[in-house]
């Protein structure tokens, strides 16, 4: 559903859908195991194929992963986010642009215009961030899921309220400790993606 990628049977089933799809492109690849790094919902989906294709995967690097499915208000936090985005495609069907926009602003706390440069790159996909990443978020994950796994739970300086409450369960279900990178930002694959470098280079 994101890019180029077909859209048959999507969303579908969320995280554990684009997990199965990516160990499959491993395996395809002969790429198996491999360090996954995952990004925001990606991170989501990197520690979907630990739980569900471990043998797939040496290490994952969650970045500032909303898996809003592990907190216990979870649900109703992502319910209250998406009420605007909802009430807004029910008066615009397929205005993706403007419920994107209204999504941003719910998450990151302040208006966001259709056409603010800083959100270009992600425009191309507003539909599947809007129709897919709600229900990656909510994927639930449990310790004997993540067990024995290679897990670093990486966070900027300042992430948003339910991804730091997520990162601090994820680092108990997971028995590590968080990677912080001071002064880097939700986006830092857009603004610093040599962190990302640091980040898994060490023990990839």
């Amino acid at each position: 559903g994101t890019g180029r990628s077909g859209r048959a049977d999507w969303p579908g089933s969320g995280a554990d859908q684009h997990a199965d799809d990516a160990a499959a492109l491993l395996t395809e690849l002969r790429a198996r195991p491999a360090t996954v790094l995952g990004l925001s919902s990606g991170g989501v989906v990197a520690l979907a194929m630990v739980a569900r294709h471990p043998e797939a995967v040496s290490r994952v690097v969650a970045w500032e992963a909303p898996a809003v499915g592990v907190l216990p208000d979870g649900p109703a936090a992502t319910a209250a986010i998406m009420e605007p985005v909802r009430a807004h495609l029910a008066e615009r069907p397929g205005d993706w642009l403007g419920a994107q926009a209204l999504l941003l602003r719910m998450i990151i706390g302040v208006p966001v215009p259709v056409d603010d440069p800083a959100f270009a790159a992600t425009r191309a996909n507003a539909e599947s961030m809007v129709r897919d990443d709600p229900q990656i978020t909510l994927r639930p994950f449990t310790a004997a899921e993540l067990a024995g796994a290679a897990v670093t739970v990486a966070v900027g300086g300042e992430p948003n309220g339910l991804v730091a409450a997520a990162a601090d369960t994820l680092v108990e279900l997971t028995g590590t400790t968080p990677a912080v990178v001071p002064g880097a930002g939700h986006e830092v694959y857009l603004t610093d993606p040599a962190a990302l470098a640091r980040l898994v280079g060490p023990a990839a």
